[in-house]
C-alpha cells in the first residue's frame, strides 16, 4: 500500500494530495519544487487544503500551512485480509504500522498538529527553549490546557523532574476536578505569598511578617539562658508574635532584660515567656516596652493580686522569676499591651513602673 506516485498539480481546489507532489502557481510560494523541499523554497498549503506525507517528510526550506498537514506511516505486513484495516471514518490506516519519523529544520503552520504519539522537543544541553505566545488581550496568559476535548473525565497536569541519575520524579501536580496544586519540594516565594482562603501547613517558616485574618498552626518557641548580662532587643522578624519563648533564669548568673517590639510592628499578636528552670538567686529580669507604649494588666502572686497601671518597665528581682512564672503580653492598637503575670512569688518581688 506504500504510494511512490508523484502527480503535478496546477489548480487545487482542496482534497488530499498524494506525496511526493510538485504544487504550481502557489501565491506565496517562490516557484516550483519538489519534495524534498530545498533549502530556501517555500511550500504553502492552501485553507481547506490537504497535504498528505507518507512516512517521511525533510524540509530544508519553510513550509507555510493554512490548511492541513496529514502523516501517514507505510504498513508492512499481510495486506490480503480486511481484517488487518481500520476505518476511522476519514481515510483506511493499518491497524499495525511501522513507526517512521518527520526530520525538519523549520515548520511553520498556522492550523493544528495532531500527533499521536510522544513529541520530543529540542535537545539535550541545545539551549532550546519551549514559548508559548500570549491567548488574547483579555486573558493576556500563555495558555496550557489539560486536555483537547471535554471527555467527561478529569484532566490536571503533572510536572515530573530528573535527578542527576536521570530518573524521573513528581515534582507539582494539580488536580483537574478541585485543582489542588501539590508540591514535592519546598516551596520558596521570593515576593509576597496572598492566600484568599485557608492556609494549611505542617510547618511555616518565614522571614517576614505574616499578615492574615487568622493564623492557625503549630506553636513554634526559643529557649534563653543567662550565661551572661543580656539585652535582647525583640523584632517580629526574629520574634514572630504567637512565640513561646522560655528562659533559663538558672544556666548561669546573668541578668536579663527584655525590649519588646515596636507596638505597631504586631498589633493583635501575643507573646508567653515561660520560667521552668529555677533561677539563680542574684539573676534579675526585667521587661520593657518599646516607645511610648504601656503596660495594663495584672499580678497574681502568691500573697494576692497586684494591678499594672501604665508601666513602662516590669522588673523581677534577684532569684524572683520562680520555677512555674508566666508572663503573657498581648499587644492592642490603642497604644497598650495588656500583661498578665502569673508568680509563685509576692507581690513585692514584681515591680511595675
Amino acid at each position: 500500500m506504500a504510494c511512490n506516485c508523484k502527480n503535478t498539480v496546477t489548480s487545487f481546489l482542496g482534497g488530499d494530495v498524494a506525496n511526493p507532489t510538485t504544487f504550481l502557481n502557489c501565491g506565496e510560494a517562490d516557484g516550483t519544487y519538489n519534495n524534498p523541499l530545498e533549502t530556501g523554497k517555500t511550500q504553502c498549503i492552501a485553507e481547506n487544503n490537504v497535504l498528505r506525507i507518507l512516512d517521511t517528510y525533510k524540509i530544508s526550506g519553510t513550509v507555510k500551512n493554512s490548511g492541513q498537514i496529514v502523516f501517514e506511516r507505510t504498513f508492512t505486513g499481510d495486506t490480503d485480509s480486511w481484517e488487518e484495516w481500520n476505518n476511522d471514518g476519514t481515510y483506511f490506516r493499518p491497524i499495525k504500522q511501522t513507526d517512521t519519523k518527520l526530520s525538519a529544520q523549520t515548520l511553520d503552520t498556522s492550523g493544528y498538529i495532531n500527533a499521536a504519539g510522544s513529541i520530543t522537543t529540542g535537545t539535550h544541553d541545545g539551549s532550546d527553549i519551549l514559548y508559548v505566545n500570549r491567548f488574547n488581550s483579555t486573558y493576556a496568559y500563555g495558555h496550557i490546557y489539560g486536555g483537547r476535548s471535554d471527555e467527561n473525565d478529569p484532566v490536571g497536569l503533572r510536572f515530573v523532574t530528573r535527578n542527576t541519575g536521570g530518573i524521573a520524579q513528581e515534582a507539582f501536580t494539580l488536580l483537574g476536578d478541585d485543582r489542588k496544586a501539590t508540591f514535592q519540594g519546598n516551596v520558596v516565594v521570593s515576593g509576597n505569598n496572598t492566600t484568599l482562603n485557608t492556609l494549611s501547613a505542617t510547618n511555616v517558616y518565614c522571614k517576614s511578617v505574616i499578615t492574615a485574618s487568622t493564623v492557625s498552626a503549630k506553636y513554634s518557641g526559643v529557649t534563653i539562658a543567662n550565661a551572661t548580662d543580656t539585652t535582647f532587643a525583640m523584632t517580629t522578624a526574629t520574634f514572630r508574635p504567637g512565640m513561646v519563648v522560655e528562659f533559663d533564669m538558672g544556666a548561669g548568673s546573668g541578668d536579663i532584660t527584655v525590649e519588646l517590639p515596636v507596638l505597631a510592628d504586631w498589633y493583635y499578636g501575643k507573646y508567653t515567656f515561660l520560667f521552668a528552670a529555677t533561677p539563680n538567686a542574684i539573676s534579675n529580669f526585667v521587661i520593657n516596652g518599646a516607645g511610648s507604649e504601656k503596660f495594663y494588666g495584672m499580678t497574681m502572686c502568691l500573697d494576692g493580686n497586684e494591678i499594672i497601671n501604665g508601666a513602662d518597665t516590669i522588673t523581677f528581682g534577684a532569684g524572683k522569676t520562680t520555677s512555674g512564672t508566666k508572663v503573657e503580653i498581648i499587644s492592642t492598637r490603642e497604644d497598650r499591651m495588656m500583661m498578665y503575670i502569673t508568680s509563685n512569688s509576692n507581690k513585692a518581688d514584681i515591680t511595675p513602673s
